[in-house]
């Protein structure tokens, strides 16, 4: 079940189409502003934003401008709901990253089609996004090693790294943070099972969910509560915890 955020001021309004989506199988959470409904979609994570433009406090283009500047919102379908006499001012939407837009008043099979048609357009992206990077993956796997170099795309523009200067890597929902031996953090859109996939895998490990460490800057591994142990890698603040599951793989390194 999809699920939709909505953000409209008037009650009626708001009631209506919720009440709409809901008998159509969606899944719908609602927020009465601006704030609230950047506080919803932060936790919520939905599959899209239906979303008034004139609301008292935050209106809709700050509302997408807020949540654009997040790269963990940044693909989210956004929708906006407009009145006739604010058609004028759309571009500015549209340039702030708004992917539709729906006149009020509107008949239900509009905006239901609305909906679905951006739904399955984000859908349709995400899997040809994801077999493109399986391929890349599945190129590169067998080839890489500490030595070799890839490009990434990062925040700050494409970069080239070597595999070997990576100390670690940690998750961002769809993103990951990059950690080099140097210092340096990059942020790139690839998930951590992508990148456990194409690293060299006797160098680094997954050490749970979010993290992959390179073995070889382990400063140190000392017991933790009952079964953990803390990890300490050179150059880095963060220590990690990990279950004795995780640390037996690298335990011949190290008297535990």
């Amino acid at each position: 079940m999809k699920k939709i955020l909505l953000i409209e001021d008037e009650y009626i309004v708001r009631s209506s189409i919720r009440e709409l989506l809901e008998n159509n199988d969606y899944k719908v959470f609602s927020a009465s502003d601006g704030i609230e409904g950047i506080q919803l979609a932060k936790e919520l994570i939905p599959d899209l934003i239906l979303c008034d433009v004139m609301m008292p406090g935050l209106n809709g283009y700050e509302v997408i401008e807020k949540l654009r500047t997040d790269p963990k919102y940044t693909s989210i379908p956004f929708v906006f709901l407009t009145a006739k006499a604010e058609l004028t001012d759309m571009r500015e939407g549209m340039e702030l990253g708004a992917d539709d837009y729906i006149v009020k008043p509107f008949r239900a099979v509009n905006l239901l089609k609305a909906i679905e048609t951006r739904l399955n357009k984000f859908e349709s992206m995400q899997n040809h996004k994801n077999n493109s990077e399986k391929v890349t993956v599945n190129e590169k796997k067998e080839d890489l090693t500490e030595n070799d170099r890839l490009f990434i795309k990062a925040n700050n523009g494409p970069q080239i790294i070597k595999v070997g200067d990576i100390l670690c890597i940690s998750a961002q929902g769809e993103y990951s943070f990059v950690y080099l031996l140097s210092g340096t953090k990059y942020m790139t859109r690839k998930l951590v099972k992508q990148w456990e996939k194409q690293l060299p895998g006797k160098t680094f490990l997954r050490i749970h969910r979010s993290t992959i460490i390179n073995i070889n800057y382990i400063d140190k591994i000392e017991k933790w509560y009952k079964r953990s142990y803390m990890v300490i890698l050179k150059n880095f603040e963060k220590s990690f915890i990990i279950s004795q599951r995780y640390a037996s793989k690298i335990k011949t390194n190290f008297d535990l």
